[in-house]
C-alpha cells in the first residue's frame, strides 16, 4: 500500500472543498450582493451614484376592508386639497343569542316594545378642532344585496348600490362635534367616558328587531343569518362641514327593552357592534389633487388612498459595465420637504413607508403578505434626518433585472443586437418592470420585532419628498469584482 504524502492529502482536501462549494451553489445567488462577501484579497469594490427619477402617483382605489373606519371632511391647509371619508359597516352578533322569554317582555297589543334606540361611534383619535360641527347621515343598508365576507371591496366603491332606498328603511341625519357639549362635564371628564357620537334611532327601528328574534329566533343564530335576514348594517356619510376627521374603532347599536322577573321589571339591552369579524369599508373622495400630481419639482405621500410616490430604477445604467460584478447594496435615501404653511393643524407626515414593485402593489395587499426585507421592505421617517432611508436594495434591483431577462428569454450580460431586441419587445409590454412605488403603511410586529401584518395607512397624513420629473433622487450603488 502507498500511502499519500502530507502536501498531496493536503491537496486532495482543498480540491474536495472546492468541489463542494461549486455543486452547492445555483443560479439564485447571482447579482444580489450581500450575503457572503469575498475577501479583500480575492475582490476589489467600487461605488458609483445613479439617478433615479420620480414621481406622483394616483391612488385610484385600495383594498376597502378595514377595522379603522374614518368619517369627516378636511381641507389641507399645506396643499388646499380635500379629502372626505365614509363608511358601511356590518354588525356582529353574537353566536345563539338569547333574549329573555317573551311573555316577560313588555308588550303592547301583543307586540314586544322596545323603549329606545342608539348607534354609538367611539372615536379611537380625531384631526381638527374638537369642537367643530359636522353634519352626518346614517343610512340602512339592503338585506337584498348584502356586502359578502369572500370579496374584496375597494376605497371608490359606490355606496349607493348597498343601501336600502325603499320608503320605510331607517334614515337619520344629526350634527355632531368630538366634544359633546349635550352631556354633563363629570361625565365628560370621568374615567370611564370614552368620547363618542351618539345617534338616537326610532323606538321603532328597535321594535321590528326584537319582534323578528320571536318570530325568527333562527336569524340570531350568528352574524351570517343576523346580517342577511336582519341588520345588514349602516352607511355613515358626510352630509355638511369642513375641518373634522374622526377615526372610529368600535360602533355599537343598543336597543333597551323592559321585562320582569318574578315581581321585578328590569331594564335589558341587545349590543350588536360592527367588529373586525365583520366587514367594514372606507369610502374615500379627494378632490384638488390634480395640481399636486402635476408638480414637478417634488413629488408627494397622501393619505388615506390618496396619492403615492413612484420611482423609476436605472437597471440597466447599474449594470452597464458592471456585468460580471456584484451590486452588494444600493442606498435609497427619500428626503423630506418642510411644509411651507405651518399650523396647529398641519397634516402629519407618515411614520412608515413600504418599498413595492408596482406591478405586486395590489396582488401584496390583497393577499396579506407582510415585507420580506428583500424585495419588500419598510422604512420608518426619521425625524432627525427629515427622511426615510432604505439601506440596501439590491435585492430587489437584482429581481427585477433577473425577472426582465427571464421573461424576455435571454441571459443575464447578453448584448448581442438579437437578445436587445427581445428585450425591448418585453419592456414595451410591461411599461412598469422598472418601477417601485412608496406606499404608506401601518404594521404589526410579534414580541421578537418581526412584522406579522402590513397594511395601508388610512390615517390623514400628507408632505412632500425631494424629486419629481425637474429633481432626480440619487442612488449609492456598491460594487465587487472578484480579482
Amino acid at each position: 500500500m502507498i500511502v499519500p504524502k502530507p502536501r498531496l492529502a493536503i491537496f486532495f482536501v482543498a480540491v474536495l472543498t472546492l468541489l463542494n462549494l461549486l455543486l452547492s451553489c445555483d443560479d439564485n445567488t447571482g447579482n444580489i450582493g450581500a450575503n457572503a462577501l469575498p475577501s479583500t484579497e480575492q475582490s476589489s469594490s467600487s461605488q458609483a451614484l445613479f439617478n433615479a427619477s420620480s414621481s406622483s402617483y394616483r391612488v385610484d382605489s385600495l383594498v376597502a376592508n378595514t377595522s379603522d373606519c374614518y368619517l369627516g371632511r378636511v381641507t389641507d391647509p399645506e396643499t388646499g386639497a380635500t379629502t372626505t371619508c365614509n363608511f358601511l359597516a356590518q354588525f356582529y352578533n353574537l353566536e345563539d343569542y338569547a333574549l329573555p322569554a317573551r311573555d316577560s317582555m313588555h308588550q303592547v297589543n301583543g307586540q314586544v316594545i322596545a323603549d329606545s334606540v342608539d348607534l354609538h361611534l367611539y372615536i379611537n383619535s380625531y384631526y381638527g378642532d374638537s369642537l367643530n360641527s359636522m353634519k352626518i347621515g346614517v343610512y340602512e343598508l339592503d338585506p337584498s344585496n348584502v356586502m359578502e365576507e369572500t370579496s374584496s371591496y375597494f376605497t371608490n366603491l359606490n355606496p349607493d348600490i348597498y343601501v336600502n332606498h325603499s320608503s320605510d328603511a331607517l334614515r337619520k341625519e344629526i350634527s355632531f362635534s368630538v366634544v359633546d357639549l349635550t352631556i354633563s362635564d363629570s361625565l365628560r371628564y370621568s374615567s370611564s367616558y370614552s368620547k363618542n357620537i351618539r345617534i338616537k334611532l326610532p323606538a321603532s327601528f328597535g321594535t321590528k328587531i326584537l319582534n323578528k328574534y320571536y318570530e325568527h329566533p333562527e336569524f340570531f343564530r350568528n352574524s351570517y343569518y343576523f346580517i342577511r335576514n336582519v341588520l345588514p348594517g349602516f352607511y355613515f356619510k358626510v352630509l355638511s362641514g369642513n375641518g373634522t376627521m374622526v377615526n372610529v374603532d368600535i360602533s355599537t347599536m343598543n336597543i333597551y327593552f323592559n321585562y320582569k322577573s318574578g315581581d321585578s321589571t328590569y331594564v335589558g339591552v341587545q349590543r350588536v357592534a360592527a367588529t373586525s369579524e365583520v366587514l367594514q369599508n372606507n369610502v374615500i373622495e379627494h378632490k384638488g389633487i390634480s395640481t399636486l400630481l402635476n408638480d414637478t419639482e417634488c413629488t408627494y405621500l397622501k393619505t388615506p388612498a390618496g396619492i403615492f410616490t413612484q420611482i423609476e430604477l436605472p437597471i440597466d445604467s447599474i449594470y452597464l459595465h458592471h456585468e460580471q460584478d456584484s451590486v452588494n447594496s444600493a442606498k435609497l435615501v427619500l428626503r423630506r420637504l418642510n411644509n411651507e404653511v405651518v399650523t396647529k393643524y398641519s397634516l402629519s407626515t407618515p411614520s412608515q413607508i413600504l418599498i413595492i414593485q408596482k406591478d405586486k402593489l395590489n396582488d401584496f395587499f390583497a393577499n396579506h403578505q407582510v415585507p420580506d426585507g428583500k424585495v419588500t421592505l419598510v422604512s420608518a421617517f426619521s425625524s432627525a434626518y427629515n427622511s426615510y432611508t432604505f439601506d440596501n436594495i439590491a435585492p430587489l434591483i437584482a429581481v427585477i433585472r433577473n425577472t426582465r431577462n427571464q421573461g424576455a428569454g435571454v441571459t443575464t450580460g447578453a448584448t448581442d443586437a438579437f437578445s436587445l431586441g427581445k428585450i425591448a419587445a418585453w419592456e414595451s409590454a410591461h411599461p412598469d418592470w422598472n418601477k417601485v412605488v412608496l406606499v404608506p403603511v401601518k404594521v404589526s410586529t410579534n414580541t421578537m420585532g418581526v412584522i406579522t401584518k402590513c397594511y395601508h395607512d388610512f390615517d390623514l397624513t400628507s408632505t412632500k419628498l425631494v424629486g419629481g420629473p425637474n429633481k432626480p433622487i440619487s442612488m449609492t450603488i456598491v460594487y465587487s469584482h472578484f480579482n
